[in-house]
């Protein structure tokens, strides 16, 4: 874990003893992991899961399990995108435009 708390000979005027500064790493870290799951929590309750049909006329089909979307043309995939959440699926002007909205999770890396 790498962290920017100054050490106390970096900042002789804080006078913080070394149990301090430990103190200070260890609430950061706390902090850190409180923010990244407060974070995640509202990316999953922003997300919705319910087909809509929506006041135009238009209709939103929600795939929350879908991972993968592949576009196919006459020459095979023109298009594909990995790690999808939460696809939508929207068809528009009476049915003559169908459009794909993609999100991606939120991700932690390794050792972050």
């Amino acid at each position: 874990m790498t962290n920017n708390l100054p050490e106390n000979d970096d900042a002789p005027w804080l006078n913080l003893t070394p149990q301090e500064v430990e103190e200070l790493r260890y609430n950061k870290q706390k902090l850190t992991d409180y923010g990244r799951e407060k974070i995640r929590a509202l990316m999953l309750k922003s997300q919705m899961t319910e087909d809509i049909q929506q006041p135009n006329g238009d209709f939103l089909k929600n795939y929350p399990d879908v991972t993968r979307v592949e576009v196919i043309g006459n020459d095979g995939r023109e298009f594909v995108h990995y790690g999808c959440s939460n696809v939508k699926v929207s068809l528009q002007d009476d049915g003559r435009t169908i459009k794909v909205f993609l999100y991606t999770m939120f991700q932690q890396k390794e050792n972050d």
